[in-house]
């Protein structure tokens, strides 16, 4: 006999955090439709996922010719795009000689974190900055999670004394993992770091999951000098698929023998179709010119309209992920809320990551809402009019609320971290 269903007037199960702005349905380049047809400016490149711009030609057609080839997906880890996609970040990456595999940037991170600890034999993990939703990690906002998630991480507000304290009364340092801040921090910051952590035997993790492939061609810690042992990537690495990796020496590598880091989607194959059509397009840091170009124009673009309205308002200071902080908070969510009204998905707080579809138009456009914007959101109050200065006590504030930083070392380092030539 035919089960009856259920009468109920119950809703069905949906989203457990739908969305408050408008559903977007499709993006090409840097331009994105919502649901009633209407464009707009994506800033962001997807939260730095996509560099090239959403729908980039030569990527969606490698994973759409790989799953005609080969099916997506294969029984086993191994593969050819596979061994080709980690031999070519051994070319790209100065301190990688050995790379595995996963999906997203919060995997890729824990599973550094877990490698430091296999090696060193260790537990003690001191971190500076966000490296995902994981336990171990979300420590660092006291107000996310369980109070017990991880007795063995605390975060060390990207304050060197701190970090100096810490390991000295911690002992048994397993690492020290860092993500680049790189408009309040300038490059002599990470070179300490390494320093202090080498001091106290530790193994030196730097998250290039945002800087990797944006900050410049072979990564930031090219680019600053310095050496980890381990670094972790993801945005930019597949252009928007999902695929991440924890590269580094072959030596703490190694410790993946000893240790479970395998998952089902491994075993996927388009993920490294579309990194190495991405690799192929990003060769030499030709994406990432485009995108410092894009990006030095907004920031040109905003100072001298801050300066003009005398806002106490600041874009700085690296144009390819560069930040805008204002002296009062609320003038920049208002300003920000009037730029997602005129097409121009952004939030304050949210970094600027122009991708190198952004044309010339694009930014253009932005401008002008912003001139449009800024003296409405003044006009809302607060303290947003007056003397700019060099904007250190706004930079206090805006480290403290988006990346747990303490008021000491972002006063010492705010002014080093100026824009580049």
């Amino acid at each position: 006999m035919p089960r009856t269903a259920p009468t109920s007037t119950a809703r069905p199960a949906s989203l457990a955090r739908p969305g408050t702005g408008p559903a977007f349905d499709r993006a090409s380049g840097a331009r994105v439709w919502d649901t009633q047809g209407r464009c707009h400016v994506d800033l962001s490149s997807c939260s730095g996922a996509a560099p090239l711009g959403a729908g980039y030609r030569p990527v969606v057609d490698a994973v759409v010719a790989e799953l005609h080839r080969g099916g997506g997906i294969l029984p086993e880890a191994t593969s050819p795009l596979r061994q080709e996609v980690a031999d070519r970040l051994v070319e790209i990456f100065p301190a990688a000689q050995a790379v595995e595999f996963f999906r997203t940037g919060s995997c890729a991170t824990t599973a550094a974190v877990r490698l430091a600890r296999v090696h060193t034999g260790a537990r003690t993990v001191l971190t500076a900055g966000y490296h995902g939703w994981h336990d171990w990690q979300v420590q660092y906002r006291p107000g996310m999670g369980l109070a017990d998630r991880d007795p063995d991480t605390a975060d060390f507000g990207y304050d060197l004394t701190l970090l100096d304290r810490l390991a000295r009364r911690r002992g048994d340092l397993a690492a020290v993992i860092v993500t680049p801040e790189v408009n309040a921090f300038p490059e002599e910051f990470v070179r300490e770091a390494e320093r202090l952590t080498r001091a106290h035997g530790g193994l030196f993790i730097l998250d290039e999951v945002m800087t990797g492939f944006r900050y410049a061609w072979g990564g930031y810690h090219a680019a600053a000098g310095v050496t980890p042992d381990l670094i972790t990537l993801s945005k930019g690495l597949a252009n928007g698929v999902a695929l991440s990796a924890v590269a580094g020496s072959a030596a703490v590598m190694e410790a993946a023998r000893r240790t479970h880091l395998s998952n089902t989607y491994q075993r996927e194959v388009t993920p490294f179709a579309a990194a190495a059509a991405t690799l192929d397009a990003s060769a030499g840091g030709a994406a990432v010119e485009a995108m410092r170009a894009a990006g030095g124009r907004l920031m040109a673009g905003l100072d001298g309209l801050f300066a003009r309205a005398s806002a106490a308002a600041w874009a700085r200071s690296w144009p390819t992920m560069f930040d805008v902080v204002f002296a009062d908070p609320e003038q920049g969510r208002r300003f920000f809320a009037l730029l997602r009204e005129s097409g121009y998905p952004m939030e304050y707080g949210q970094r600027f990551m122009p991708s190198a579809a952004l044309t010339d138009e694009d930014v253009d456009g932005f401008l002008e809402a912003a001139a449009r914007a800024l003296p409405a959101a003044a006009a809302g109050g607060g303290p947003g009019a007056g003397p700019r200065g060099d904007g250190t006590e706004a930079g206090v504030r805006y480290a403290a609320d988006h990346f747990a930083a303490t008021r000491d070392t972002v006063e010492r380092w705010w002014g080093a971290a100026a824009s580049p030539a």
